[in-house]
């Protein structure tokens, strides 16, 4: 009886993946891979994976595509920086598009 300890308050399941949740970026395809799908929805062109690239240390988005198209997307870049933030989450998401 001299070394019983009384039983540790419960933690909510919520925080049990707290640690994971702030650490854990998305990975740099999925990233890419949503924004093909967000530039289709906002402005019809079809792009290729191939002509998207994301760089997650500076959490850039650089496009290969002919300037005509490059400046027809960066026209509504605001509207998708927002929508990759609402399926990605704040932290995971490009904040600049080039």
């Amino acid at each position: 009886m001299d070394n019983y300890k009384a039983p540790m308050a419960m933690k909510r399941l919520g925080d049990l993946f707290e640690r994971y949740r702030t650490r854990i970026k998305a990975p740099q395809a999925s990233v890419e891979k949503e924004c093909l799908v967000i530039i289709k929805e906002l402005t019809r062109f079809e792009l290729t994976l191939d002509q998207i690239e994301y760089t997650v240390s500076t959490r850039t988005l650089s496009l290969r595509v002919p300037s005509i198209l490059r400046t027809e997307i960066l026209l509504q870049k605001g509207a998708i920086l927002d929508k990759l933030k609402t399926h990605l989450g704040a932290d995971n998401c490009p904040t600049y598009i080039r």
